[in-house]
């Protein structure tokens, strides 16, 4: 299982040979396993690349992020279709009920809220926050019909930032960060829903024909958490959204989290997950295990 997340920063020439990436810097060249990698991220936009490595990296499940001048992801790309039964996994997607996925978006939006009120106290020790925000978890309609999320996002923002903090606000860093650290890993999700033969488009809850990734939003909405922790962690005295600050919203994928009662990398955690997903939408199982925020271990290195 691929496990590695490449972020390049300098301006490199990337090549592939014998199976490797090949990234050549001031005339040295550091050699890496194409099978160890699961994305790159492309942080620099004098960097050269060739149009067999972008076919290379479909060809192996690679996706490759760019980010623009402000450094934030700005375009994604992936293989376009390298599961042998996509169209029978989307007959599957199509198939299920309005009902159905409005029960299964309340089940996202409940873990969504308690993973917010664990962050939160996790982040603060407040534990009136805490029990304010997780409040917004119970009595969730399907469908989420009196938007909960949206009411418990404002609170748990608000108690965590202040209540002249705004998501939409760019000139708060915090969001430089939050942006990154969402983008990055809504990459990563679309990447592994390609691999399971999950059509991007589809969604549970987001429906926007515009939108090429509304299911990988709905994925995404319980481990949002895992990138606040991290971007409030190290940016909440800083005044500049610096290089260090993007690797390490990079590296939360490298982090360790329990998940299903086994210590692994958050990158190998979404991987089940989505998989999870794909089996109960082909009805090949019960449940969908979330991941839990609570058991999110960060950068600890021992016991993998």
């Amino acid at each position: 299982m691929a496990f590695r997340v490449v972020l390049i920063e300098n301006e490199v020439t990337i090549k592939v040979k014998l199976n490797n990436l090949i990234v050549t810097k001031e005339g040295e060249d550091l050699w890496i396993p194409l099978d160890d990698i699961s994305m790159i991220v492309m942080d620099n936009l004098s960097s050269m690349l060739s149009a067999r490595l972008l076919c290379q990296l479909s060809e192996q499940g690679i996706g490759l992020m760019i980010c623009n001048q402000k450094h934030l992801p700005t375009g994604y790309y992936s293989s376009y279709d390298n599961h042998s039964r996509a169209s029978k996994v989307i007959g599957y997607q199509i198939e299920k009920s309005k009902e159905y996925y409005e029960q299964l978006w309340r089940n996202i939006v409940t873990v969504k809220i308690q993973n917010q009120s664990k962050a939160y106290f996790r982040l603060t020790n407040d534990l009136e926050g805490t029990r304010m925000i997780e409040e917004f978890s119970t009595g969730i309609m399907n469908g989420d019909k009196s938007n909960r999320e949206a009411h418990a996002a404002k609170v748990y923002f608000n108690l965590l930032m202040g209540t002249s903090f705004s998501r939409g606000n760019e000139d708060i860093l915090l969001n430089s960060g939050l942006d990154y650290g969402y983008a990055v890993l809504r990459g990563y999700i679309a990447r592994v829903c390609v691999g399971y033969g999950l059509n991007t488009q589809i969604g549970i809850h987001h429906k926007n024909e515009y939108n090429r990734f509304n299911l990988v939003d709905d994925l995404m909405e319980p481990l949002r958490p895992l990138i606040d922790i991290v971007a409030y962690e190290v940016m909440k005295n800083e005044p500049y959204f610096t290089a260090e600050h993007r690797r390490q919203l990079v590296n939360v994928l490298n982090m360790k989290i329990l998940y299903r009662n086994k210590k692994m990398f958050v990158c190998n955690m979404i991987e089940n997950y989505v998989e999870q997903y794909a089996s109960f939408i082909m009805e090949r199982c019960e449940n969908i295990v979330f991941p839990d925020i609570d058991e999110f271990v960060g950068e600890e290195l021992d016991g993998l």
